[in-house]
């Protein structure tokens, strides 16, 4: 019970992300479906984008009102800017490794690729960006 209570924000963190990551993989792989049929390995790209903006969207909403509880313009600025730079790490290195190091499905590869960026997202918003009044 006391590492629940230590830990609320993290387990509260590892739902949401868990529930964007979801919604993410799944609207990745709906639209890496639908542009694949048209543009090829860049459809990766394209795909990444659309979906990490709208599961973006969904994500700061509930990392906001329930995981940290905290909001202003400056967090969702700070937010977005690591949404920026996380989607095109993602979508740099699913690109890659799909195109020129695993032949196999893009989705697998992004599956892995974001468990590793969501251990360091969750870092870099408890300390940068939903920083708690009188921290840091």
């Amino acid at each position: 019970m006391n590492f629940l209570r230590k830990n609320k924000t993290f387990i509260k963190y590892v739902f949401s992300a868990g529930s964007s990551f979801v919604l993410d993989l799944g609207l990745f792989t709906l639209f890496n479906y639908l542009f694949g049929m048209v543009m090829g390995y860049e459809s990766i790209i394209v795909a990444t984008i659309v979906a990490r903006i709208l599961s973006s969207l969904y994500n700061f909403a509930i990392n906001s009102k329930y995981v940290f509880k905290q909001y202003s313009k400056v967090m969702l600025l700070k937010y977005y800017i690591l949404v920026i730079i996380q989607m095109l790490v993602s979508s740099i290195l699913v690109y890659f490794i799909n195109k020129y190091l695993i032949d196999t499905f893009a989705v697998v590869i992004k599956f892995v690729v974001d468990i590793i960026l969501f251990i360091i997202n969750y870092f870099i918003q408890k300390t940068i960006i939903f920083v708690q009044k009188g921290e840091g």
